[in-house]
């Protein structure tokens, strides 16, 4: 699926609200989607001034995504919400976990991984 899906859900007011709204009635349970939707939908969703932790919960009721990646998610949404981290350096450092990542990043320091330093 697209990101535009969970989007329209997502927002207060969208104009394809409507649309999403009956999909997901229809649709229940058989829906599916990709971390690479999941981190779309949280970089655009910031812009609107959504909330990354409160969008990737409600995502994760709309939507089967892989066990691994629900975790992902959910540690880059705490990484954007209490740390302050970009969505794709919190993305890199939640598919990081508790290992190392290369960066001239100081940001991961933040976050407790052990940056190896370009």
């Amino acid at each position: 699926m697209d990101s535009d899906f969970l989007l329209a859900l997502l927002k207060p007011d969208d104009w394809l609200k409507g649309g999403a709204e009956r999909i997901l009635r229809t649709y229940k349970g058989k829906l599916w989607t990709s971390i690479v939707t999941l981190a779309e939908v949280v970089m655009v969703g910031r812009a609107f001034g959504l909330d990354s932790e409160r969008m990737v919960s409600d995502m994760l009721d709309i939507v089967e995504v892989s066990e691994s990646d629900k975790g992902v998610a959910l540690r880059a949404a705490v990484f954007i919400s209490r740390h302050g981290l970009s969505t794709f350096d919190a993305f890199h450092a939640a598919f990081a976990e508790d290992g190392e990542i290369i960066s001239s990043d100081g940001v991961y320091d933040k976050v407790g991984l052990h940056r190896i330093s370009l």
